[in-house]
C-alpha cells in the first residue's frame, strides 16, 4: 500500500520451558502488517495458536466456533486467556483467524505441536499406528480434498505427525517420510498390509523401533512362506 510502511509485530517474552507456548514460538509469524494502533497491537501468534488448540480440544470445528469460544471466555473473565498468551480482554475474531490461517506455514505448526506431544504426552515405548485418511474438499475443485498419512499414538490418542500422500493406495512413500518425523527408539509401529515392505521395516529397525505388520493376499509368496515356517496352532502334537 502506497504511503504506508510495514510495522514489526511486538515481541513477547520467553515462554515457560517445555510448554506448548515455547513449542509454538518456533512457528514463523507470516503477518507483515502495514500498521496498527499502539493501544491495539496484533495478537501474539503463539497465543493465538494456543487459543486455537484449546478451542479445538473443547469441540470447536470451524473458524466461527473457535472465535466464539474465545469471545465467550473473555466475556466470562477478561483475564481468562492471559495464560494462553493473549492480552487481557482480547481474543481473535473470525477475520483475524482467516487471515492468519491463510498464510500460516501449516507444516511448521504441525511439527511444533507433534514434537511437543511426543515430548510431554507420549510414553517412550508408545506404539504408533500409521494410517491414511482422505479429507473432503469444499467448493468443488476450488479446495480439493487431500489424502494424508498420519502417525497415531495408540494410548495417548494423538496424531504426532501427518504428511500428504499421492492418494489412497499410494501411501508407502508418504509413510517413509512420516517415519522421519516421529520418535522410533523403543517403540513399535503398526500399519496395514500395504505398508508391509522391506524398506519401511528396515527404517523402523534402523531407528531403534520394532514393527508389527500384517501379511495379506497382496503378497502371496510372503504369506505362503510364513505359513510354511510356522506350524498351525491346532496341529496335534506328537
Amino acid at each position: 500500500m502506497k504511503g504506508l510502511e510495514r510495522k514489526a509485530i511486538p515481541a513477547v517474552g520467553p515462554a515457560p520451558p517445555g510448554s506448548l507456548a515455547e513449542a509454538l514460538a518456533a512457528v514463523p509469524d507470516p503477518r507483515r502488517p502495514y500498521g496498527w494502533r499502539p493501544e491495539c497491537p496484533p495478537l501474539p501468534l503463539a497465543g493465538l495458536l494456543q487459543l486455537v488448540v484449546a478451542a479445538i480440544l473443547c469441540g470447536a470445528k470451524s473458524l466461527n466456533a473457535i472465535a466464539q469460544w474465545g469471545r465467550e471466555r473473555v466475556e466470562d473473565d477478561p483475564a481468562f486467556l492471559v495464560e494462553l498468551g493473549l492480552p487481557p480482554g482480547r481474543s481473535p475474531c473470525v477475520a483475524t483467524l482467516h487471515r492468519v490461517f491463510k498464510v500460516l506455514e501449516v507444516e511448521a505448526f504441525e511439527r511444533a505441536v507433534g514434537a511437543w506431544l511426543a515430548r510431554t504426552g507420549v510414553a517412550p515405548d508408545e506404539a504408533l499406528a500409521l494410517d491414511g485418511k482422505t479429507l473432503r474438499g469444499v467448493h468443488g475443485a476450488a479446495v480439493p480434498g487431500v489424502h494424508l498419512v498420519g502417525a497415531h499414538a495408540h494410548r495417548a490418542g494423538a496424531i504426532l505427525a501427518q504428511v500428504r500422500s499421492a492418494g489412497q493406495g499410494r501411501e508407502l512413500a508418504a509413510a517413509e517420510r512420516l517415519l522421519k518425523q516421529v520418535p522410533l527408539s523403543g517403540g513399535r509401529v503398526t500399519g496395514d498390509a500395504l505398508l508391509t515392505q522391506r524398506g519401511l521395516s528396515r527404517q523402523v529397525v534402523g531407528g531403534g523401533g520394532e514393527y508389527l505388520l500384517p501379511v495379506a493376499g497382496n503378497q502371496p509368496m510372503l504369506r505362503d512362506g510364513i505359513a510354511a515356517a510356522f506350524s498351525p496352532l491346532d496341529r496335534e502334537q506328537p
